[in-house]
């Protein structure tokens, strides 16, 4: 059993000169007033935005029931609380809120040996997460101030007061079962069989407080901040809910054969997703809240399109009724190929391919649940997708490793994926019914492929020394790196391409490099990190269609970890002190940067800002342009002791 307590108090500072309450406005001679009374001022203190703190337990129980027969149990703990950092908050820090997430975990695992050839083991587990995001526990605590309040005095001027109104809350629950059989059936062939049934629960439900009616607006000049909420229906856009059952099944069989001079693996895979979701039947009226089609809003018995006498308006239930279709299963048959051969004494050619089945993230199957889309023109947003296929990725490697001294090894290995029916939203826009609003949908639309060539060099010295060296070149490049590309392009009036271009992640070079020392009693390692820039893409005034996306390089990455330990043996327990140095020489990796230098601490946008002499009531323009998040975590020092009975 351990159990572990985190507390972090974060690298990303505010400044509490507001409260959340603070009214700042326009007075009736046109004078700008930060605070219209004294109760609405801070106390300057620096306050952390994002601080988390963590708390974690394990216990683990073995029975051996019979010398042929073993049971184990496993349970996991862990809860997080972590400040959700909002740098237009950067004066009112008490205006954001927090995320909580809280998950249990419990595992079991039963083996029976049945000879000395042949064994199977029963599995199982429960899996319980909940993520909730709020300022207040209460959605009817006082203290929520009315919207108004976020308004700012300007482009460049961070809020003044104002509470983020927005809710969230996901939970998750998970049942596994798995069975799997293994047996050594001749000197030749190891023959594994395995079947696994997984079930979800999801529950999802996102929403935008509002002041109730009497307060839907409010003179700042003298009206009170604070208001009574009310939750949107779930009728209305700021509403999201549902309630999600998907269940998978899957079942394997691998033959592992050992000849005299070379090692096969070969193995088929069987997987199916039954998504229990939701498509329409008429993309072209998506709202059954607001439908548009006069055929959807009332009994059109003669098909005019005008509501006669006689013909009743219908109701929800009555759309319900026609207005969705479920979405159907998916399945889907992978085969696996593993084969490896020596080639000297100590050296050996290893070679793999497989196909590989991944069910597309459940936010994508479910968004939007209830297709609600609002009415103007252009397109109006992105609904989720039930009816997904699964996603498929071939993957190979071909690779050799070898020992070269008692003390030297080296292996290289180059790979390769190809990334098939990936989440997007190419394809055409669907036109809403009268024709001045459109939206888009995910589809399979998206691909890609990665190749890549790993060099490790592994040296141990004497007297418990030893170091590595890994080194990796990688492409990658795809349609698209954000599922929502093409549909943001659209929205904006420009016409993407469907062309290969480098993907957000693709960073052409990496290497790390750990050395490290281990005695009986204590041990010191370091690790150090550089990697080659990953991509971004430029700013311009062109359509996107002219240029390449992700076209230019951020710049490059250093970091050295420091690592050390140091044991007290007592009679009782074991008592190790630790010691964790991350980024030890403090160095600023600009991990984001401006579009138009690609650069994080220049921009031309702040010379233009100038030109236009803006008050500067709340902050200087220097500090709007200065974003903390576009440079990596400074140095940080952790300090700590283990105890071990």
């Amino acid at each position: 059993a351990n159990a572990r307590y985190i507390y972090f108090n974060g690298y990303l500072n505010g400044v509490r000169r507001f409260n959340p309450s603070n009214i700042a406005y326009t007075d009736s001679t046109g004078t700008f007033q930060i605070y219209r009374d004294a109760s609405g001022k801070g106390d300057s203190s620096v306050v952390p935005m994002n601080w988390s703190n963590r708390s974690y337990a394990q216990g683990k129980l073995t029975w051996r029931i019979a010398p042929q027969l073993k049971l184990s149990g496993n349970y996991i703990f862990d809860r997080s609380v972590a400040k959700a950092y909002n740098r237009a908050y950067y004066f009112n820090p008490d205006g954001t809120g927090r995320n909580f997430s809280t998950s249990h975990t419990a595992i079991f695992q039963f083996t029976h040996t049945l000879n000395s050839n042949s064994f199977y083991t029963i599995g199982g587990s429960g899996f319980y997460k909940e993520m909730q995001y709020y300022v207040y526990k209460d959605p009817y605590d006082a203290r929520y101030v009315h919207p108004k309040l976020q308004l700012t005095y300007d482009s460049y001027s961070a809020l003044t007061g104002g509470v983020d109104l927005s809710r969230f809350t996901r939970s998750t629950t998970t049942g596994l079962v798995k069975v799997d059989y293994t047996s050594q059936i001749d000197a030749t062939n190891l023959v594994k069989l395995g079947a696994e049934f997984r079930t979800h629960k999801i529950r999802y439900r996102s929403y935008q407080l509002q002041p109730i009616a009497a307060q839907s607006d409010i003179n700042l000049a003298t009206d009170s901040p604070f208001i009574t909420t009310q939750i949107p229906p779930v009728s209305s856009n700021s509403h999201d809910y549902y309630r999600r059952y998907p269940r998978e099944f899957s079942v394997y069989a691998q033959d592992k054969m050992e000849f005299k001079d070379i090692i096969v693996n070969i193995g088929l895979r069987y997987d199916y997703f039954q998504p229990d979701g939701v498509v329409l039947n008429d993309p072209s009226d998506p709202s059954i809240y607001t439908p548009i089609k006069p055929s959807n809003i009332f009994f059109d018995n003669n098909k005019n399109g005008i509501q006669d006498p006689g013909e009743n308006t219908k109701t929800y239930a009555d759309r319900k009724a026609y207005w969705y279709k479920k979405a159907a299963s998916k399945a889907g048959i992978s085969p696996r190929l593993g084969v490896s051969f020596p080639i000297t004494e100590r050296g050996i050619v290893h070679f793999s391919y497989g196909h590989f089945f991944q069910i597309p993230r459940f936010e994508r199957l479910y968004e939007n649940p209830e297709f609600k889309i609002g009415l103007g023109t252009g397109n109006q947003g992105v609904i989720g997708n039930s009816d997904l296929d699964l996603e498929q990725t071939i993957s190979g490697e071909l690779g050799v490793q070898q020992q070269l001294t008692d003390d030297i090894a080296v292996d290289v290995t180059a790979y390769m994926r190809d990334i098939r029916g990936l989440t997007g939203t190419q394809g055409e826009e669907i036109i809403i019914f009268g024709g001045a609003s459109k939206y888009s949908k995910y589809t399979n639309s998206d691909f890609g492929f990665v190749r890549g060539v790993v060099l490790t060099l592994t040296k141990e010295f004497a007297a418990g020394f030893n170091a590595t060296v890994d080194y990796t070149f990688q492409v990658a490049r795809g349609s698209a790196s954000d599922p929502q590309q093409a549909r943001n392009a659209l929205a904006s009036g420009e016409l993407p391409e469907v062309q290969l271009t480098p993907l957000g992640w693709d960073q052409r070079h990496t290497m790390n490099i750990t050395a490290s020392y281990s005695s009986a009693s204590w041990g010191l390692s370091a690790i150090g990190q550089f990697g080659s820039g990953t991509p971004y893409t430029p700013r311009s005034s062109q359509d996107i269609s002219t240029i390449l996306t992700n076209s230019q390089l951020k710049p490059q990455y250093l970091n050295l970890d420091l690592r050390a330990f140091y044991e007290i043996p007592l009679d009782a327990m074991r008592i190790v002190a630790f010691a964790r140095i991350f980024n030890l020489f403090d160095i600023r990796n600009e991990v984001n940067v401006f579009n138009d230098t690609g650069r994080a601490g220049f921009t031309t946008d702040e010379a233009l800002a100038r030109a236009t002499n803006p008050a500067e009531y709340i902050n200087t323009i220097e500090e709007y342009f200065r974003i903390p998040t576009f440079y990596s975590e400074p140095r940080r020092i952790e300090l700590g002791v283990n105890f071990e009975f």
